[in-house]
């Protein structure tokens, strides 16, 4: 008995993760056409700790119109319709899912997470920038990306990859990856990123006065 409550407490905060998950709604998006409708629900990483994802929960749509073409640039918080701000932490799975006719999707720095099929057969996407704080990628994220030429990494180790299949085959092996050259042994070593043919990396241009090298 003592055993079957440790399981259900160690359960918990998954089950809150989804009990307090909110109504999607739509906002404005900057896009290269001008502002565009675009879905977001709030959803909960444990009890009190909530985030912004792009996309619905229940994953039977994108977040935009299939037939948009052009970039996407993405917010680092998204503001409620009720007047709450929360920092754009994931984008759900399948959100740009058939989306044929993306070009780009600039990141913001607070994303965390990209689920899986998030960008499944985005065939026009050309280029994708993870940002510095970025944390995992969930499996086959941008699976059918088949236009795919360039993926840069901003964050200082490689991120989390599940099953190591977040892109086409075709993908690993005429693309190339960037990282930031200071920590180029890790993400050489790491089981995502060894895979690609092409590599390159990021050279820093100076050092401000913090000591951060930009």
């Amino acid at each position: 008995m003592k055993r079957f409550f440790t399981i259900i407490l160690l359960l918990l905060p998954t089950v809150l993760s989804h009990t307090q998950d909110e109504p999607p709604f739509v906002a404005p998006v900057k896009t290269s056409d001008g502002m565009q409708p675009m879905a977001y629900h709030v959803g909960f990483l444990s009890e009190n700790d909530g985030g912004m994802a792009v996309g619905y929960q229940d994953y039977n749509h994108p977040a935009i119109p299939t037939d948009f073409k052009g970039e996407i640039f993405l917010s680092d918080s998204v503001v409620t319709p009720d007047g709450r701000i929360f920092p754009l932490r994931w984008i759900a799975r399948g959100a740009f899912q058939d989306c044929e006719g993306i070009t780009e999707v600039h990141l913001p720095p607070t994303l965390e997470c990209i689920s899986d099929l998030s960008f499944e057969n985005c065939k026009s996407l050309r280029q994708i920038t993870i940002p510095g704080n970025f944390q995992v990628f969930y499996p086959r994220a941008f699976i059918g990306c088949t236009g795919l030429r360039r993926i840069t990494f901003s964050s200082q180790k490689p991120p989390k990859s599940y099953n190591n299949d977040t892109f086409d085959e075709q993908t690993y092996q005429i693309a190339t990856v960037v990282f930031p050259a200071q920590t180029a042994e890790d993400y050489l070593n790491d089981p995502l990123c060894y895979r690609f043919r092409y590599h390159a990396e990021t050279i820093p241009l100076w050092e401000d006065e913090s000591g951060e090298v930009r």
